[in-house]
């Protein structure tokens, strides 16, 4: 990896339209190693899609994304990168059928091939740091908004990614 002056991810000049309108506009920025970034804006004013975008889970119209240098809008390897990636959605995105601790345990599994004992143990770490680790047994629609916030915010720390992305996470 990188040293801690040099930048984790950079954005250069993104643009993202949808047909005619023209959603973010030649968006520029670096984050560093232990940055915390904060982006304010009104309803609609492309929070969302920035990040989004970051992930690749919108296709910038224009620009560059570089990870640790890596230009990652040319990557053939998206789910190396997405696994170093988190992101916590503003609906949770927790998948109903999985009690809370199944929810933080398949990532580590699918994505990063953790075996089972490492992701439970895992799992439990980070559930226990958001206060859900009593809930494990529990299924989604069982809880709080808060409480499923707080399930996906361990899902995504679990993963033990380089960047966190929160979409209006509280």
């Amino acid at each position: 990896m990188g040293e801690v002056n040099e930048p984790i991810l950079q954005v250069r000049h993104l643009r993202k339209q949808f047909g005619s309108h023209e959603v973010l506009k030649d968006i520029d920025f670096n984050t560093y190693p232990r940055d915390v970034v904060c982006i304010i804006g009104a309803s609609g004013s492309g929070k969302s899609t920035l990040l989004r975008c970051i992930n690749l889970l919108e296709t910038p119209s224009e620009g560059l994304i570089l990870f640790h240098g890596e230009n990652i809008l040319k990557s053939s390897n998206l789910s190396s990168y997405r696994a170093k990636v988190g992101m916590v959605f503003q609906s949770f995105n927790l998948f109903r059928n999985m009690t809370v601790l199944q929810n933080c345990m398949v990532g580590m599994e699918k994505v990063l091939k953790k075996d089972k004992k490492y992701a439970e143990e895992n799992a439990l770490k980070y559930l226990k740091k958001v206060g859900m680790a009593q809930y494990i047994n529990a299924k989604p629609s069982q809880l709080s908004g808060g409480q499923q916030q707080r399930v996906a915010i361990a899902r995504a720390l679990a993963m033990e990614p380089e960047i966190l992305l929160f979409d209006e996470p509280t």
